[in-house]
């Protein structure tokens, strides 16, 4: 019975220990997403077909913006957005553009200056896994 409890009360521990970690990797994900801009290809193109990059900034206010660039650094548009998180127990983050619709990033995780994820220009479309690196 002895072994039990104390198999039981090192179990709860972990439990514990492993759920407060959690919290601060979401704090930690943020922190390392402010004040940065990220820049790469989300899958977008134009209306001619060029490929565009995407430059993001995201504010602590939950505000950002986002440039679209040719392969030259031409700009082709600039949009600002609101962004949360889905839920606050994943890496699911929303890009609500307005009237320009919602974008979506899941799964993003942040290591060495690199952001990845999948990204959804809606709701309903195919999902395009993307990498921006930190400028």
């Amino acid at each position: 019975m002895k072994l039990i409890k104390k198999y039981a009360g090192l179990l709860l521990m972990l439990t514990l220990l492993v759920g407060f970690t959690s919290c601060e990797d979401d704090e930690d994900l943020e922190e390392r997403m402010f004040g940065r801009v990220w820049v790469g290809d989300v899958g977008m193109s134009a209306g001619n077909g060029r490929i565009l990059y995407s430059e993001f900034t995201f504010d602590p206010d939950g505000f950002g913006e986002e440039y679209q660039f040719f392969r030259n650094r031409e700009l082709y548009d600039h949009f600002r957005f609101q962004w949360y998180w889905e839920d606050r127990y994943s890496n699911n983050l929303v890009l609500d553009y307005g009237r320009n619709g919602t974008s979506y990033m899941d799964n993003v995780d942040i290591y060495r200056g690199v952001m990845t994820g999948i990204f959804y220009l809606t709701g309903d479309s195919e999902g395009f896994p993307f990498t921006l690196e930190m400028q």
